[in-house]
């Protein structure tokens, strides 16, 4: 994955390691934006602190939804279906989603979210708030939606699973 954001290893983390042909056809190496992506987080963290910092990524994760729209679904099987598409060509994991009657909410499971080294709670797990705009976005994209409803996050399933609720605050 020449996109990941997986910053967890030092070795060959520089540009002059990445020699993948680009989308363009020419064949200078892929950006290596782990440097900066780890700059910005620190200072994302220190200046807005965790509250803003999952704020602004929130409405980062909405505004990739709108960037990056789904077709209408009918299901949930067919929704995350068309969601994994969309999460596989970011190299950003996959989702999974259950509906839960006793909560009148679904449960969204996310797996393989990229890393930005240990940064977030729990660590590994900066990026979380980008995934609860993103599938509030799509999910308020669908026929019918309540656009009341919110993604937020419950906790971690494993230790590569987040598990997110989308429902009435």
């Amino acid at each position: 994955m020449p996109d990941s954001l997986e910053t967890s290893s030092a070795p060959g983390d520089g540009p002059a390691q990445r020699s993948n042909p680009r989308r363009d056809g020419s064949n200078r190496p892929m950006p290596d934006w782990r440097p900066f992506l780890r700059a910005m987080a620190e200072e994302l963290d220190t200046v807005a602190g965790a509250a803003g910092r999952d704020a602004l990524l929130h409405g980062v994760g909405r505004q990739m939804a709108l960037q990056h729209p789904l077709s209408h679904q009918t299901s949930t099987a067919a929704l995350a279906l068309e969601m994994n598409e969309v999460l596989e060509n970011f190299g950003w994991g996959h989702v999974r989603i259950t509906f839960s009657p006793a909560d009148a909410c679904l449960i969204l499971s996310h797996a393989g979210l990229p890393r930005i080294g240990g940064r977030g709670e729990p660590p590994g797990t900066w990026l979380a708030a980008v995934l609860e705009g993103l599938y509030e976005g799509w999910l308020a994209q669908q026929p019918g939606a309540d656009g009341s409803l919110v993604a937020r996050r419950l906790g971690m399933l494993d230790a590569d699973t987040i598990v997110m609720r989308y429902g009435q605050p």
